[in-house]
């Protein structure tokens, strides 16, 4: 974990309040894996004066640069949205646990809502260099929330799109594609990341299955590594295993995540 300041190579909006930021920060791009964190820092006065956490989309340790998908939402993403070509912005990271490879035998399947879809993205294209078969499912409002094809098809051999009112791809929720995937026999590892509700039902729907299912959690994160405790989640203990204090059914999602086996949170 460094803090360290990065220069923006870019700052673009690629869908409807939804940013692309690149930064040249080597000391941090040598050493992310897929559904890490940073901590980014806005502003250089006191307002906003907490950083926002925000999840690593892509990486290139040769060139020394992260990527980070934003949308919009409030006053530090407006903030971060104004950030120009050259600015600097200071980040503290590689924050969190990232995802588990799943096995040889079993293909991935990526589950993405909204602005959840950015560690997903990671974690594709990396599956993709070592020859994993992905599948990329994404759900968004409407066609004009939807990220761009040529960042989502760098991530997976097969994309496929929902949205809640029939203007891109399938008309209704994204988890009715995951069942229709679900439905072939095949072996998959799922992974998502998202909307509260979508995680649960993608956790449901993989529980039903017997599918092994890991989920990136959203929540705010006000210092990033532990200390505040503001974003715990309940969770069970491992499967045959005893808690040793009711303190210990809470994990913390900045430090023991932010992904977890989703079949272990109390969604």
């Amino acid at each position: 974990m460094k803090d360290e300041t990065g220069k923006v190579l870019f700052n673009l909006e690629v869908a409807e309040d939804f940013y692309l930021l690149r930064l040249a920060i080597p000391h941090i791009a040598a050493g992310v894996v897929p559904g890490q964190f940073v901590e980014v820092r806005v502003s250089s006065n006191f307002s906003p004066f907490l950083r926002i956490p925000l999840s690593i989309c892509k990486t290139d340790p040769v060139a020394g640069t992260i990527d980070l998908l934003y949308e919009d939402m409030g006053a530090k993403s407006r903030a971060l949205s104004l950030q120009r070509s050259g600015c600097e912005i200071a980040c503290l990271g590689p924050l969190g646990h990232g995802f588990k490879v799943p096995t040889a035998d079993r293909a991935a399947i990526l589950v993405g809502g909204g602005i959840g879809t950015p560690p997903l993205l990671f974690l594709g294209e990396e599956l993709r260099r070592a020859s994993r078969q992905v599948a990329l499912l994404v759900g968004a409002r409407s066609a004009n929330k939807h990220l761009p094809d040529n960042l989502l098809n760098a991530a997976a051999g097969e994309v496929q799109k929902a949205t809640d009112d029939g203007s891109n791809g399938h008309h209704g929720l994204v988890t009715d594609l995951l069942k229709e995937k679900l439905a072939t026999g095949k072996k998959y590892t799922v992974y998502t990341c998202g909307p509260h509700a979508m995680m649960a039902a993608v956790a449901a729907i993989c529980r039903e299955g017997r599918v092994s299912c890991q989920a990136s959690l959203e929540e705010y994160m006000a210092c990033g590594f532990g200390v505040c405790v503001g974003c715990v989640v309940e969770v069970t203990p491992p499967e045959n295993e005893t808690l040793a204090s009711p303190y210990l059914q809470y994990s913390r999602i900045c430090v023991d995540g932010p992904v977890f086996d989703a079949q272990r949170v109390c969604w």
